[in-house]
């Protein structure tokens, strides 16, 4: 694209250029400064990758390429829209980073000019770091037809990039969890934070947002009010790019100069998706006193109100006492029930009173001491069920066997049976009575425990496995709860919540 073509998307159109015209995380920017300059005087750091986390929005990716940018540097970059399997991976991003660019030479540049490697949103890399063998990538690299599909051997050769690279690699994801994977999780976590330095991204405060809409408004010469700016950055949660959608898309309703009216008209027609980070989510909800600002704060989180109250049930166990986990619990259990109406009927309310109650709930006992330390954890349950081939080969023989989707027994059946496995809940791995009867085997025991095979343990579990089947157990009702399923209705009340 020439200089003096118009660019009609104001986000590639105002793309900082070089690292000092980015706003916010300047703490972050210093640290990434200090690694270029290694870098710049010829100097290999010990660590020679960044991994830039952060949710979407924050410029991540920008600070990739406006270093590159910068430094008149090469940049080569590997996206989720890619092939980024072991083969792609080393014929495009190991191999030139073994040299210097010849673009460095042919623009007349020192030979200390470096090629800059942006692998971006590598938490959508599928698979583990398990390798390939360097035969099978050059067979893969020469031959179409022994082409490796997919993202196979994908981290694998990352490590190996990681490992030899002789120029500087800049990788960024939204969600470093799902990189990490989910069995060990902690030992990949480690494998490649010995070979890269990973930098969050947070999102970009309101007195950044303003400075960044009032030189876009300068420049494309556009009025705006101060009252519709605050009322701007006071809907943003701190989402660079969707300030810029917001002020593009406001320049065209508002002939010229923005006010309050159109900023509320622009927020009528269409409720932004806001998205906040879920820990930072439940903190706000936690400390909030009050009742409003933590339903809304519930209701715009990047999770949908089943998530939530997953978050809620695993994190509530840390932030509240015995007695206040208990009320609390009552609620809790109320909101799934509101949850599980939009199965039974047409209760589309109950999207609302599961989003509301978890968050009335959660905020009562910690307003008496809104400025205790709170420890929030990822929950167990959610991590191994993200990603992993083990977790889809159960999914889809249950699907199968129950005649259904692989989606939902994914969001309806999965987090249950994951939650019925985990020991921290009273689960206990020598009872195979449920695995048995859905007809699993003893790896996808082990693995719904979170339990290698290579642990001690494991031997003794295959082994009953292979001492036969369980014997059938008479099913039995409760006279009690079949009168009650007769008196109740399908429809949702609030009579229980007090």
């Amino acid at each position: 694209m020439n200089e003096d073509e118009e660019v009609y998307d104001w986000t590639e159109k105002y793309r900082p250029k070089d690292i000092d015209s980015m706003e916010g995380n300047q703490n972050q920017l210093e640290k990434i400064r200090k690694w270029l300059e290694k870098w710049e005087v010829g100097e290999i750091p010990k660590k020679r990758g960044i991994l830039l986390s952060g949710p979407p929005g924050v410029g991540k990716t920008t600070l990739a390429r406006a270093a590159a940018n910068e430094k008149g540097w090469t940049i080569i970059e590997l996206n989720a829209s890619a092939e980024r399997n072991a083969a792609a991976i080393r014929s495009t991003a190991t191999r030139s980073s073994q040299h210097i660019s010849l673009d460095n030479f042919r623009k007349g540049k020192v030979k200390t000019g470096k090629t800059l490697i942006l692998l971006d949103e590598v938490d959508h890399l599928s698979g583990g770091f398990s390798t390939i063998s360097d035969e099978k990538i050059n067979i893969s690299m020469e031959e179409e037809k022994s082409k490796i599909r997919g993202d196979k051997g994908g981290k694998g050769e990352l490590l190996n990039l990681l490992k030899t690279s002789k120029q500087p690699i800049i990788m960024t994801c939204n969600d470093s969890m799902r990189l990490w994977g989910n069995r060990n999780w902690r030992a990949n976590r480690d494998r490649v934070l010995r070979l890269s330095q990973e930098i969050i991204f947070k999102r970009v405060g309101p007195i950044h947002l303003k400075k960044i809409a009032k030189r876009i408004s300068e420049k494309e010469g556009i009025g705006i009010d101060q009252g519709a700016l605050d009322v701007l950055v006071g809907n943003n949660v701190g989402d660079l790019r969707s300030l810029i959608h917001d002020l593009q898309a406001l320049s065209v309703i508002s002939g010229g100069h923005i006010n309050i009216e159109n900023v509320n008209q622009m927020s009528g027609v269409s409720k932004r998706d806001i998205q906040v980070d879920v820990f930072k989510s439940l903190e706000l909800i936690y400390r909030s006193r009050n009742s409003n600002n933590a339903t809304e704060i519930m209701i715009n989180s990047d999770k949908d109100p089943d998530e939530m109250l997953a978050w809620f049930t695993w994190n509530n166990q840390i932030v509240f006492k015995k007695g206040e986990l208990e009320k609390v619990s009552k609620a809790m259990c109320l909101a799934d029930r509101a949850l599980a109406t939009k199965f039974t009927n047409r209760a589309y309310r109950s999207w609302y009173w599961g989003s509301n109650i978890p968050a009335q709930a959660a905020i009562i006992p910690l307003s008496k001491s809104p400025n205790s330390r709170i420890f929030l954890g990822y929950p167990n349950f959610l991590r191994r069920s993200r990603g992993d081939w083990s977790s889809q080969n159960i999914i889809e023989k249950i699907s199968k066997d129950l005649d259904t989707s692989k989606s939902s027994i994914k969001e309806e059946l999965w987090p249950i049976l994951l939650a019925v496995h985990d020991e921290k809940l009273g689960s206990n791995i020598n009872n195979i009575e449920i695995t048995k009867r859905l007809e699993l085997s003893g790896e996808d025991h082990l693995f719904l425990h979170g339990v290698s095979k290579s642990d001690n343990i494991s031997e003794s579990i295959m082994n009953l496995f292979h001492e036969g089947k369980i014997e059938e157990i008479p099913e039995e009702v409760d006279e009690k709860t079949e009168n009650d399923d007769k008196e109740n209705t399908n429809q949702f009340t609030l009579d229980s919540f007090s």
